[in-house]
């Protein structure tokens, strides 16, 4: 604030100084006198740059750190948004808001109150000056501020739509854009470069448009002030000219006041450009408050702060149902209890519910109706960070990030040491892997890791999983990547761990689950039927249907025991089997 005042009251100087030279130097014909003033007002035009150029960088510097503390601001409230928001807003369009949004209300933040306060007291100063000069003179512009007013009410509103339609169009091109370049490899597979390209197209196209009218309008705005700050020039000058004629205005006087009535328009474009701007930002401002606004659909309302690790009484569905804004049910009055320290697979054909299910276990989404019980407490009834603590889930399509192999493994838990992350490595079978890459754990995965196969990344994504040493681990298709002897390998080594860990697997395939101490199967929604392997081959039409079809679906390998060699007596265990849920 004193740089932009200091800068704007040296402003105020060269002008008198130019009178005096004019009328009491130059006329009068006084040669040194006139070079000192001269000299004198290029040090004022000089240290008006320098404090401008010094107010310039402090508010470059304010507008940096805003706009971070506005980044980090709303990125953490985006953090904290619940799956199904991030599930349907697109990559691009929380870049806008993060990246553009924030940038134009940081400048304008920061150029607000500097252009408010530098306008006011430049115009002020200026004003009281002309008084000073020539009153009658400088009363001639006092009749044009209501013209001033009624040609921004005229165009307020069209200003103000344009900037919103816009700000839109950017997000919804940003989009676009992301969606392109984070699928360029499937749109080379299935030969759509150009439809592709022509979305994109199309995209920039309504974005330029939208643009272009906000512009258009902008610059309409700026012309109709500029015609009117024209009268007033051309207004003061009759004036002046006729002050002049008659010997009431020296002509020293008459330079220096047509300077300053050049001059008092500069905070009035100024003030109208932020008025301007102010209609861009205020659509920026909608569209981060659209977001800020948001709340999670999962509350993080629970006052419990640890799980019991191992679990002491285990986790329970009582009569769980779920549907998605209103649709037909996706789960029917599920409801089954696991025992701590329990290998439970969940199985069942696609879309019958099973990885809604998984959603719900780990709490990315609310049961529609029924409670989820975890250690005999609701679920909801523990802090979200307490149950990502507790439950870890790994997906079918997991993340990995652009840094090491090393780094990715030890995502969830930096704290692991060598001797258990090399266990864990070759417990998913990572160790050829490894041993290929040039420098080993320390090779960077470049962004996306798209250097690794499907099967790959699962094990990596899985490796991260068991690495977090939670009381559950949740695995949603995390080894449907695999081939069937690698996955049974892996799943079988990983039930077997001496870590006293309850484990949850959601699978497709049956032939991978025979080894788990429980299957629930699953059908359109709700339980059909749940035991072991040897329990529900004999009592569950649906279960050995399931299988059978896909072992003749197999045509690439060959089942190394028959159904009936299946059923032998070591492979039979406990039994609690849960009957058919109703709705």
């Amino acid at each position: 604030m004193a740089a932009t005042l200091t800068a704007g009251l040296l402003g105020t100087l060269d002008p008198l100084l130019i009178r005096h030279l004019v009328d009491k130097d130059i006329l009068e014909h006084r040669r040194f006198e006139a070079v000192s003033v001269g000299a004198l007002i290029a040090l004022c035009y000089l240290a008006r740059v320098v404090v401008g150029g010094q107010a310039s960088l402090l508010s470059f510097r304010t507008t940096q750190s805003l706009s971070q503390d506005l980044r980090v601001g709303l990125l953490r409230h985006m953090t904290i948004l619940s799956a199904d928001w991030h599930e349907r807003t697109f990559l691009g369009e929380k870049m806008a808001r993060v990246e553009q949004d924030v940038q134009q209300v940081a400048e304008f933040g920061s150029d607000a109150a500097n252009v408010s306060f530098r306008s006011v007291v430049f115009f002020v100063v200026n004003l009281v000056v002309m008084l000073s000069l020539n009153w009658r003179m400088a009363l001639t512009i006092v009749p044009l501020f209501p013209i001033f007013h009624w040609v921004r009410t005229q165009f307020r509103s069209h200003i103000r739509d344009c900037a919103n339609t816009a700000q839109a169009s950017v997000g919804r091109a940003s989009g676009v854009v992301a969606e392109h370049l984070g699928a360029v490899p499937q749109i080379q597979l299935l030969g759509a470069e150009e439809r592709q390209l022509s979305r994109v197209v199309v995209a920039w196209s309504q974005m330029v448009e939208a643009q272009w009218q906000q512009r258009r309008s902008e610059i309409a705005f700026t012309v109709a002030v500029t015609a009117v700050m024209a009268i007033a020039i051309l207004a003061v000058l009759e004036v002046g000219i006729h002050e002049y004629q008659t010997k009431a205005l020296s002509i020293g006087t008459f330079f220096a006041f047509y300077t300053y009535i050049t001059r008092i328009f500069d905070p009035i474009s100024s003030a109208m450009e932020l008025y301007s701007r102010t209609q861009r930002v205020n659509a920026s401002i909608r569209r981060i408050r659209e977001v800020l606004q948001s709340r999670p659909s999962v509350c993080d309302d629970g006052s419990i702060s640890v799980v019991p690790n191992p679990l002491q009484s285990g986790l329970t569905c009582q009569d769980v149902c779920f549907s998605y804004s209103g649709d037909t049910r996706v789960l029917k009055r599920v409801s089954f209890h696991i025992e701590p320290e329990e290998c439970l697979a969940i199985a069942g054909k696609s879309g019958c519910g099973k990885s809604t299910l998984s959603r719900l276990l780990a709490r990315m989404a609310e049961p529609t109706a029924g409670t989820i019980w975890l250690e005999g407490r609701q679920i909801r009834d523990y802090t979200l960070q307490s149950l990502r603590r507790a439950i870890c889930y790994v997906p079918q399509h997991p993340v990995l990030f652009s840094g090491t192999l090393r780094e990715n493994l030890l995502f969830g838990n930096p704290k692991t040491n060598d001797e258990e992350l090399s266990e864990i490595v070759d417990l998913v079978q990572l160790r050829p892997i490894v041993a290929n890459l040039m420098l080993g754990l320390d090779t960077p995965l470049g962004p996306e890791a798209v250097a690794l196969s499907g099967g790959e990344r699962q094990r990596v994504a899985l490796a991260r999983g068991i690495l977090r040493k939670t009381p559950i681990l949740l695995l949603d298709e995390a080894t449907s990547a695999l081939d069937l002897p690698t996955e049974h390998a892996i799943l079988n080594a990983l039930a077997h761990r001496d870590t006293r860990q309850t484990l949850i697997i959601i699978s497709h395939r049956l032939r991978s689950l025979l080894w788990a101490d429980r299957i629930i199967l699953f059908d359109a929604g709700e339980i059909d039927s749940a035991g072991t392997h040897t329990f529900l081959y004999r009592h569950s039409p649906l279960y050995r249907s399931l299988l059978e079809h896909e072992a003749e679906s197999d045509t690439h390998e060959e089942l190394t025991l028959s159904f009936e060699d299946a059923l032998l007596p070591d492979l039979i265990k406990t039994n609690n089997p849960i009957g058919k849920s109703t709705v």
